[in-house]
């Protein structure tokens, strides 16, 4: 909870003062955030939207981390057009972000 809690005040704290609002999980992890959990993002402007973000490379690519990805499998993906425009599932666990959003 400290962590989920520091970070999100890291994140708001630098879109606050300093007008930083990161488009994706890779803006965060270069605006020096190395702590994987739940952040704002800003894919649409100035609208956050609460994601997870993997800060650490599972050192299959060349990425350090600071992108999103399934967690474990307990959302189905299967899923008719409708929940794919809207989003479905929960920020903290497996979720999709939505084609509309």
């Amino acid at each position: 909870m400290t962590v989920f809690v520091t970070a999100l005040l890291s994140v708001f704290t630098a879109s606050v003062v300093c007008g930083f609002n990161p488009f994706d999980c890779s803006d965060v992890y270069k605006s020096g955030q190395t702590v994987s959990g739940i952040y704002s993002i800003y894919p649409a402007g100035d609208v956050p939207l609460w994601v997870y973000c993997q800060m650490i490379s599972d050192g299959k690519d060349e990425d350090n981390g600071g992108w999103t990805r399934r967690m474990d499998g307990s959302i189905n993906f299967y899923q008719p057009w409708e929940k794919y425009k809207k989003g479905f599932g929960a920020t903290e666990g497996e979720y999709w972000l939505g084609n509309n959003s």
